[in-house]
């Protein structure tokens, strides 16, 4: 059994880094500031391998960066960056989605009488010729209330109040790899 890795990452060249991120597996990202950290459960030499690979220079990290006092949890609906000079966290738990369990979905009748849609046939398609890979993902900021606001300007947010079983609580949500979102949002 591994232990969980912390590293920190460097874009040197961007290339497929979703891609990559779909042949390791699951992982939990974090942005604080300027950087972007990997937490993961897989051996250090595999995942430095996997992300040299998509162009991302790794370091050894011996935590992740704590959650300040007074820091308020929001989940976030889409993966647009929050951009520069915020004070927040932010989290995005990412799982490589079985092939099974994606093109059951894809493929799924919406009603009875209708066939699939032609947009959910190509996406199938491309999964089952390993031109593309779903990633499933959960975001998680945190901020402290008063920036909040301004958060909330840029990004999809719902402040967690009461229900904190809310936070892992939610479904994952759906990204293609070749959309690079979580590129986009890890390297902003």
């Amino acid at each position: 059994m591994n232990v969980a890795t912390t590293l920190r990452l460097e874009a040197v060249r961007r290339a497929a880094f979703d891609c990559r991120l779909a042949r390791l597996g699951a992982g939990r990202l974090t942005r604080s500031g300027n950087d972007t950290y990997l937490e993961i459960d897989r051996g250090i030499d595999e995942v430095t391998h996997e992300l040299a690979l998509a162009g991302v220079r790794v370091t050894c990290c011996p935590a992740l960066p704590a959650l300040a006092a007074g820091l308020r949890p929001s989940i976030a609906f889409d993966l647009t960056p929050l951009g520069e000079g915020l004070q927040a966290i932010d989290v995005v738990e990412v799982r490589a989605l079985p092939l099974s369990e994606a093109s059951a979905a894809l493929m799924r009748r919406r009603l009875p009488w209708l066939g699939g849609s032609r947009r959910s046939r190509e996406a199938c398609r491309r999964l089952l010729r390993d031109d593309d890979a779903v990633l499933g993902w959960r975001r998680i900021v945190w901020c402290p209330m008063a920036s909040l606001r301004e958060a909330r300007a840029r990004v999809r947010l719902r402040p967690v109040v009461f229900d904190r079983d809310a936070l892992n609580g939610r479904a994952l949500q759906w990204t293609y790899a070749d959309d690079r979102a979580i590129e986009r949002w890890a390297f902003a």
